[in-house]
């Protein structure tokens, strides 16, 4: 009988396998025929899979409006599906090393960008004769925005002056004057479809966006668990305020107890009915369409310091988590977990709108509408001018010129 159920078990692996390898094999007929994505000179390099998209939505709509095609070389054939999907962007599909050698034995490619620092990227990161750019998924001065690993990438584009002092403190021996580009916050120009349709009825519409709990203590900057209920009550009991609740994707993935009280306010606001939202759609809209935001140390955070409203950046409990020095957490308004039951009062204080006015000029420089897209263009321009320049001593590109 054990050996039966051995032979089951090995044959239902023999399957398993042959129908992983047929997939990867309609996948790549689907795609790498594709004169849009053999051609195309700039790439982005997403190795990881469909669960962590919300990296590269952070960037397919720019990349989709720039005067160059791009294309997305996916390492999943579950990745590159949700990516066809979901983005107008061509798919090149590289499961293994050998698919990257003939991408780039073309010659066509000229740049590979990179929205996370994930090791798989060095299957990528080997090649010399592209050009490497970082891009990454969001501005926050939480300690995972500095690695030493920024030393892979030929350029590393940052949103600002703090990104690039943040990380010029930190690395040995970087060269942040050759490698840093600072390109603002080009998201910040596009319009984003996906927002309700609420009337303007003089009510307070309050974007509740926390993030995860995150991998290790270090990194526990989440409020779900810790504000979150509380808070939202606060907010559904007093009449003047909307809440947009926007959980983060991976809300709940490590601990239960953020799952568990994820489903607290889901259930909290469906029980107040349609005066209410649970948001788990694209990204972006909520910055016009929301008055106020709550959140964590976050991108979100940095994004809705741009937009010049008022927020409330919450106080991790965790007493191991990792807060750098920032000078942004040193002045904007912060909520710890035992005012969440007032936030609606807490709200009501004056906001320091010219202070945060010279912050977000810190961390992202001239947000005026298209001047981020036209630092963002020019600084992958100047990597396309560097990809054509001979390697050698005197190879490098300055920055590409200004008007």
């Amino acid at each position: 009988m054990h050996r039966i159920r051995r032979l089951g078990q090995v044959a239902r692996r023999g399957g398993a396998l042959l129908r992983n390898r047929l997939d990867r094999r309609s996948f790549t007929a689907r795609c790498n025929d594709d004169p849009a994505a053999l051609d195309a000179p700039v790439a982005l390099y997403f190795a990881d899979g469909p669960e962590n998209l919300y990296q590269l939505h952070q960037w397919d709509r720019v990349l989709a409006a720039l005067p160059w095609p791009v294309v997305v070389i996916a390492a999943r054939p579950d990745t590159g599906r949700r990516v066809l999907d979901e983005t107008s962007l061509p798919v090149f599909f590289a499961p293994g090393s050998s698919y990257l050698e003939a991408l780039v034995a073309r010659g066509r490619l000229q740049v590979v960008a990179y929205v996370n620092h994930l090791p798989l990227n060095f299957r990528m990161l080997r090649f010399a004769s592209p050009v490497h750019v970082h891009l990454g998924h969001g501005e926050s001065d939480k300690d995972s925005s500095v690695t030493n690993q920024n030393k892979a990438y030929d350029r590393v584009l940052v949103a600002g002056a703090a990104a690039r002092a943040r990380i010029a403190g930190a690395l040995r021996e970087f060269d942040a004057a050759a490698h840093v580009r600072e390109v603002g916050r080009p998201q910040l120009d596009l319009d984003y479809p996906g927002a309700p349709g609420w009337p303007d009825d003089g009510r307070t519409r309050v974007l509740y966006a926390p993030t995860w709990e995150g991998d290790r203590a270090s990194m526990a900057y989440g409020s779900v668990a810790s504000h979150g209920v509380a808070l939202v009550r606060s907010l559904v009991d007093d009449p003047r305020y909307r809440v947009i609740y926007r959980p983060h994707p991976r809300t709940g993935v490590q601990d239960p107890s953020y799952a568990a009280a994820d489903r607290r306010i889901r259930a909290l606001l469906a029980e107040r009915g349609s005066d209410h939202l649970v948001d788990t759609g694209p990204y972006g809209w909520q910055w016009a369409f929301a008055d106020v935001c709550v959140t964590d140390l976050s991108s979100v955070a940095y994004d809705w310091l741009a937009t010049g409203k008022p927020m409330l950046v919450t106080v991790p409990t965790e007493a191991r988590t990792t807060l750098p020095p920032s000078l942004f957490l040193d002045e904007v308004p912060r909520l710890e977990a035992a005012d969440a039951p007032h936030a609606a009062a807490i709200l009501d204080r004056p906001w320091p709108r010219e202070r945060m006015r010279e912050l977000s000029e810190a961390y992202f420089g001239d947000t005026a509408p298209g001047a981020s897209t036209a630092r963002f263009v020019a600084a992958l321009d100047e990597a396309i001018r560097l990809a054509s320049v001979p390697v050698g001593p005197t190879s490098a590109a300055g920055p590409a010129d200004e008007d």
